[in-house]
């Protein structure tokens, strides 16, 4: 019995001991596996400042563009297009040839001018600044029926709500991003955007008439080229805390569903114009 003291005695500090390492090594995985979560939380908060911050420097950059655009560039056209017109109404030219020049020369000018304007309009539009993006889908709508590009159709619930301005303005860039899309490759001839507001969440579908793709085959060609106009998407819905899916088949167009909660782009009443 003397002999088997000693055993009797070290076996419960054996058992001790081993249920305290396999508590130590479960907790120190579980502290692992929390600090890796911390790690990727912090990656992922640290992606979405810096592309929050890239973004706003494209837009900050967009915003001086257009400003020059319009106030500088536009202006000095206009100023050409008025001394051309006064040079002109003073002189008393008889040669036909040299007035048909004039005024094909004018007719440049004038469109240019449109250029000038329409190019600063997209790079910041006023309308949407002002008046908020239904109205901002509107302009735009005017402006491509002026162009003949495409026949662009748009339907809301409410003009009356309206997003934060950061908010508006990636939602109107994703609008913009889908439709240089469309007239890139689509060959579509014309568009359907559906905006609704609901009490928990936004809901854009854009929907073109175009030629469509695989879907399999875009994915693959995304995770081969990085598929950067998709993940440009992407990354301002996930900025909005929403998301984007599309669906397409040859032939059959291609739909972009946008949502967007309620409660992550607080929505404000329209302000009066």
């Amino acid at each position: 019995m003397k002999t088997l003291d000693p055993l009797i005695l070290i076996t419960p500090v054996m058992l001790m001991l081993a249920v305290g390492i396999i508590v130590f090594v479960v907790l120190y995985q579980r502290r692992m596996l929390q600090h890796q979560e911390q790690l990727r939380q912090l990656q992922s908060v640290k992606q979405q400042q810096l592309l929050e911050a890239t973004l706003h420097a494209q837009e900050e950059e967009r915003r001086r563009v257009a400003r020059d655009l319009h106030d500088e560039v536009g202006a000095m056209l206009a100023l050409v297009r008025l001394n051309l017109h006064q040079m002109v109404s003073h002189t008393e030219a008889r040669d036909e040839k040299l007035l048909r020049n004039t005024q094909h020369l004018k007719q440049q000018l004038d469109e240019v001018l449109s250029s000038v304007r329409r190019i600063s309009h997209d790079l910041m539009p006023v309308v949407l600044e002002k008046m908020g993006l239904a109205q901002a889908l509107d302009a735009l709508r005017r402006t491509l029926a002026h162009s003949g590009q495409i026949e662009l159709i748009i339907s809301y619930n409410d003009k009356s709500k309206r997003f934060k301005p950061q908010h508006e303005l990636l939602l109107y860039r994703m609008v913009q991003e889908l439709l240089n899309n469309t007239i890139k490759h689509a060959r579509a001839t014309q568009v359907k955007i559906d905006l609704q507001f609901t009490p928990t969440e936004t809901k854009l579908l854009y929907k073109d008439n175009g030629v469509g793709f695989d879907m399999a085959t875009m994915q693959q060609e995304k995770a081969l080229s990085g598929g950067l106009g998709i993940m440009s998407l992407q990354s301002r819905a996930a900025l909005l805390n929403g998301s984007i899916s599309f669906t397409s088949a040859p032939g059959g167009g291609t739909t972009a569903s946008i949502s967007i909660p309620t409660t992550s782009p607080e929505l404000i009443p329209t302000q009066p114009t």
